[in-house]
């Protein structure tokens, strides 16, 4: 399921439109802040009508947002931004948003105009971790943002709605020029536009050199960190480069390191585990035997939920030199399933979980 902040306007519109087209199952969130009096009810009326029609599930958050801007002396802008992201963490830990290439070319430039280094020139990611603003007991929260139409111009999205047939609302403040976003699209960029009509694309073409420009100074500095730890070159570039939402893990001679939502942990191997290996008993049928590992045993991981691994790559990946691996012992069935490499891991379809009635505590002298 993927969750899609929904807004009525044409760029949001395309985004859930485009989500239906490839087969998604789509939540869209909608955030009424109330800030434009009729016309944010309007808004809101204008999705859950959409969104009825195409038979898409859609949740609605009314927020007092002046009295939170109040209460906590931010601005308005601020004060949506908190709330509105603060409440999709409460809902998904991922979440679908609507920025596109205008979107990237004008904050490129807003950010130049508020003073900047290498990282303002890189605009906005195709996917970001956002660590949110906790004004509650609360414990602070992440959530993942996803921006799919980040390559899309903004009239190859006009025209796209309306191959589609389909209309959207606009939003009256973004016509008002208080804000600088807006002093940028409906003043700045016109006139840069009449020095040269491609400028947009050229701004974005600097944040893209900008991207790269960045990721290879982050790869030297990760290089220095890492490469100490046993890990080689094309690893550390990966480990870099890695923007990804899944957790991945990369594993040197001596050390295992996680990448998950843009932190990176890592610990040396063979740590003495705390606690004994433990199985569902009564998920073996008949006695466990033993023997030493064999070319082609297979099992699967502690933790690893779909397919197998070769015992002799699980050994080799912690740090297991070639004559420990030949002397390793398993457990396994009578049926020749592998449930246990000997004081190292459990098979994890043998593993304890809620419905464990009885439990084999596993040891082999």
């Amino acid at each position: 399921m993927k969750h899609v902040a929904l807004s009525g306007g044409a760029d949001s519109v395309c985004l859930l439109l485009k989500l239906l087209e490839q087969g998604e199952q789509v939540t869209a969130l909608h955030c009424n802040f109330h800030l434009r009096d009729e016309e944010s009810n309007r808004d809101e009326q204008f999705c859950r009508a959409m969104c009825e029609r195409l038979n898409v599930e859609i949740k609605v958050k009314d927020f007092d947002t002046r009295e939170y801007a109040d209460t906590y002396h931010i601005s308005i802008e601020m004060a949506a931004r908190e709330l509105r992201y603060n409440w999709f963490a409460e809902e998904t830990d991922t979440i679908y948003v609507a920025h596109h290439r205008d979107d990237q070319a004008e904050t490129v430039l807003m950010n130049i105009i508020r003073g900047t280094g290498i990282k303002g020139l890189t605009g906005i990611s195709p996917e970001s971790v956002l660590h949110l603003t906790s004004r509650s007991e609360d414990a602070p929260k992440s959530i993942l943002v996803k921006r799919p139409l980040l390559s899309y111009t903004k009239e190859q999205i006009l025209q796209y709605l309306e191959d589609c047939h389909q209309d959207y609302v606009t939003d009256s403040t973004n016509l008002e020029r208080e804000a600088l976003r807006n002093k940028i699209r409906l003043d700045l960029i016109p006139q840069m536009e009449r020095l040269n009509p491609k400028v947009k694309e050229h701004i974005c073409q600097l944040a893209e050199n900008a991207n790269e420009e960045l990721l290879a100074s982050e790869t030297a500095a990760t290089y220095h960190l890492l490469s100490p730890l046993g890990f080689k070159r094309n690893q550390i570039k990966e480990i870099a480069a890695y923007k990804g939402s899944e957790t991945r893990i990369w594993i040197s001679d001596t050390h295992r390191l996680v990448k998950s939502k843009g932190i990176i942990t890592y610990e040396q191997k063979h740590i003495v585990r705390k606690e004994p290996f433990r199985i569902d008993a009564d998920k073996i049928n008949g006695p466990l035997l033993y023997r030493r590992v064999r070319p082609g045993d297979r099992f699967r991981p502690f933790g690893m939920k779909k397919g197998t691994k070769l015992v002799n790559d699980y050994l080799a990946e912690r740090g297991v030199n070639l004559l420990e691996r030949e002397k390793t012992i398993v457990a396994h069935t009578p049926e020749g399933q592998i449930v246990w490499v000997v004081d190292h891991e459990i098979d994890d379809r043998f593993r304890v979980d809620e419905s464990t009635r009885n439990v084999l505590t596993l040891t082999f002298s």
